[in-house]
């Protein structure tokens, strides 16, 4: 027992530098696999992150990046021990950044607004007596930054996502790594009647992250998470279950 709680705590420290060292993007954390919460439990939490300099192209020129910090309060529900639905609702910011000219890179701010999503995750296999699970997940983004007076620049931030992953738990402490497949559109008006549209110059990645949990009957969780996806992105966030 006692191995098995040092190894656990080496791998969690390992991971814990992986996190943090991957030149990793996405707009808000997938977080570990479903069966956090049981039929009918609710939690409810604060998370955040950035994306640094995540690869944009328009009409073919890849030369754009765009980076978002943002952060949300996040309400989840069990449908059932093996499936979850979570909704946010928060705010964000940021820029992007035109590197046509590498020399003079142009940066533009994106403004402050609205940041909202709804996610599900379901379990497709686990094993109970190993703590392995196979998880599975859908996730749709919307970030708005928009100006009522004119001359003001508007902007919407539009991202779906379809992940998996697979996670272990090890005493209080739950690992995971998957792969996600991510679109994105953003569309800019820059208030003079320039509207330009970006999409993401790719869409498939990995992320990795950790679960901690605290508390006698686990009640409280701490995730990281980092992914990549041509940008930097780190995620951390806190919730409770009820």
């Amino acid at each position: 027992m006692k191995q098995l709680k040092v190894c656990s705590l080496h791998f969690a420290v390992i991971l814990l530098v992986a996190l943090f060292a991957i030149k990793a993007s996405e707009a808000a954390p997938v977080g570990s696999p479903a069966g956090w919460l049981s039929k009918g439990q609710w939690d409810f939490g604060l998370e955040g992150g950035h994306l640094s300099r995540r690869a944009m192209e328009t009409s073919g020129n890849a030369n754009y990046e765009a980076s978002i910090t943002h952060g949300y309060h996040s309400r989840s529900y069990g449908l059932h021990k093996r499936l979850m639905v979570t909704g946010k609702l928060g705010g964000t910011y940021g820029h992007i950044y035109d590197e046509t000219n590498s020399q003079i890179p142009v940066k533009t701010s994106l403004g402050g607004g609205l940041a909202m999503g709804i996610q599900l995750k379901g379990i497709i296999w686990e094993k109970s007596d190993s703590g392995v699970i196979w998880g599975v997940g859908t996730q749709f983004l919307y970030l708005r930054a928009h100006r009522k007076k004119s001359g003001k620049a508007n902007t919407d931030w539009y991202e779906a996502q379809i992940s998996t992953c697979l996670a272990k738990t090890f005493n209080k402490f739950k690992p995971y790594a998957g792969i996600k497949f991510s679109t994105v559109t953003l569309d800019h008006d820059d208030g003079k009647g320039n509207t330009v549209s970006y999409d993401e110059a790719d869409s498939v990645g990995p992320f990795v992250g950790l679960d901690i949990y605290l508390g006698e009957d686990k009640d409280v969780a701490i995730n990281l998470e980092g992914s990549l996806l041509l940008g930097s992105e780190f995620y951390g966030g806190i919730k409770y279950k009820f």
